[in-house]
C-alpha cells in the first residue's frame, strides 16, 4: 500500500456508517479488530461493549450486531462507554490502512464534516480506500468515495490532482441514490431484513463527525483541529 499523509475510508454498508453513528450516540471511542477472538477476549478484559458481524448477521454472544439504526435506537446505553467494533470487510480494511498511518472513517451520513476537516488541516496526498465486499468492488463504497472527490475538488483553494481510482468513482457520483441501493451488497442486506439500516445509511451529512484513529491505534475518536 502507497504511503500518504491521510487515508480516507470508505465502508458505507456498514462499518464506517457504524463508527459515525456510534460517535455521534456519545461513546468515547470505537476499537476496529479483524478477528472476533481477540474482540471477546478484549471485551472481558476492559469492560467493552462489543458490536460486529460476520456475513452481515449478529456474533454470538455480542451485545449489538453491526447496525447504525439499532445503535441509534440504544444511544443511552451507549453514550460515555468505549466499543469494539469487528465487521466482515472494514475492519480487514481499516487494520491495513491504520498500519501506514492516520485514518478517517468516511460514510455519507458525514461527508460534509470531513470535507471541511480535511481542507481545513490542508492535507496535501490523500489515500481514499473502498472497503468493498468479499474483496470484491462494492458500488456502494465507490459512489461515496466520487461524492467525496467531487465536494472536495469544488471547495479546495488550489488545484487537484487525482487517479484514474478516483476519476472513475468522480464518474459515480452523479448516479441516482435508488440506482447504487440496488448493488450487490444492499440487495442482501434486504434479503436478510436491514432494509432500514440501508436507508439510513444512504442519508447525507446527518452527522458533524469525524472519526479519527491515529496510526497504528485502530481506535476511532472524534477528531478536533484544536487537538491534531
Amino acid at each position: 500500500m502507497k504511503n500518504h499523509q491521510i487515508y480516507i475510508l470508505f465502508d458505507v454498508l456498514r462499518a464506517t456508517s457504524s463508527i459515525a453513528t456510534l460517535l455521534h450516540c456519545g461513546v468515547e471511542e470505537v476499537m476496529v479488530l479483524e478477528k472476533v477472538e481477540t474482540a471477546k477476549e478484549l471485551g472481558t478484559i476492559g469492560g467493552y461493549i462489543l458490536a460486529g458481524e460476520r456475513e452481515a448477521l449478529k456474533i454470538e454472544g455480542f451485545d449489538y450486531g453491526n447496525s447504525p439504526v439499532d445503535f441509534i435506537k440504544n444511544s443511552n446505553q451507549l453514550r460515555k462507554k468505549s466499543v469494539i467494533l469487528t465487521t466482515t470487510n472494514g475492519a480487514k480494511a481499516i487494520q491495513k490502512a491504520n498500519k501506514h498511518g492516520d485514518v478517517i472513517a468516511l460514510s455519507l451520513l458525514n461527508l460534509n464534516s470531513v470535507v471541511d476537516f480535511v481542507i481545513k488541516k490542508e492535507y496535501k496526498d490523500i489515500g481514499i480506500i473502498c472497503s468493498g465486499t468479499d474483496e470484491n468492488v462494492s458500488l456502494e463504497d465507490c459512489f461515496a468515495a466520487g461524492i467525496f472527490v467531487k465536494k472536495f475538488i469544488s471547495e479546495y483553494s488550489e488545484q487537484v490532482e487525482i487517479n484514474d481510482g478516483a476519476k472513475i468513482a468522480l464518474k459515480l457520483a452523479s448516479a441516482k441514490k435508488n440506482e447504487i441501493k440496488n448493488s450487490t451488497h444492499a440487495t442482501r442486506l434486504k434479503k436478510l431484513g436491514f432494509k432500514e439500516d440501508l436507508d439510513f445509511c444512504f442519508e447525507i451529512n446527518m452527522f458533524d463527525i469525524v472519526p479519527f484513529a491515529k496510526k497504528g491505534s485502530l481506535v476511532f475518536k472524534k477528531a478536533y483541529l484544536t487537538e491534531l
